[in-house]
């Protein structure tokens, strides 16, 4: 039959071994769930940059077709401006040529003559200097305005270059990848030999005082 003291003891070495088991198993299950975590933020973490960066190339793509579109857009007013002053000086040209015309035609003074044809010819003349004038001031105007056109066809090709560089200037930051956690460091095995030796210890201590005490 056992003694009183060697069940204290295998019941003191149980429970410490036990404590241990419960303690190591707590700390295990609490580091893998930390290591799952952190595994779980390394994959969003390079998921998402991942996606950033691919975003960044489409976006770089779309602004270089959009850098040429500007471009384009640009020339295609420049020639509309041409266009549009060649037709003016040609309109110019035609009228002036017909002035003139008409300018010969009324120095033609017929019977008239000295004094008459004179002041006749100083009109047609005169007259013909004004609608040159006209005509050429005309001219001017319409190629100050193409010009004016085109600086601002050129001004908004340029900020809208600008704009659209700017939308792809920087490459996606990513900010901090995810940090390793701190994990809890197991528990030590002797604590646990130490506790059960020293139950064991007390139980055997114990007896033994109750058994000296019976003899006496």
């Amino acid at each position: 039959m056992c003694e009183p003291a060697t069940i204290g003891a295998v019941a003191g070495v149980g429970s410490a071994l036990a404590g241990y088991q419960a303690e190591a198993a707590g700390v295990s299950y609490r580091n893998k769930a930390k290591l799952k975590n952190f595994e779980r933020q390394n994959v969003q973490y390079l998921t998402d940059a991942m996606l950033d960066n691919a975003q960044y190339k489409q976006d770089q793509l779309r602004e270089d077709r959009e850098q040429d579109q500007i471009y384009r857009n640009m020339i295609n007013q420049w020639r509309a401006n041409d266009r549009e002053l060649d037709k003016i000086f040609a309109k110019g040209s035609f009228k002036m040529e017909q002035a003139i015309r008409e300018m010969h035609q009324n120095d033609y003074a017929g019977t008239q003559t000295g004094a008459t044809a004179a002041r006749l010819a100083a009109k047609s003349t005169k007259e013909m200097g004004f609608k040159k004038a006209e005509y050429v001031h005309e001219m001017l105007m319409a190629e100050k305005t193409k010009v004016d056109s085109d600086d601002r066809a050129r001004d908004k090709a340029q900020w809208d270059s600008w704009d659209m560089y700017e939308k792809v200037r920087y490459a996606p930051i990513h900010g901090h990848a995810p940090v390793a956690p701190l994990l809890e460091a197991k528990p030590s095995p002797l604590g646990a030999i130490f506790g059960a030796v020293g139950s064991a210890a007390g139980a055997f201590g114990g007896d033994s005082g109750s058994s000296g005490g019976s003899g006496g």
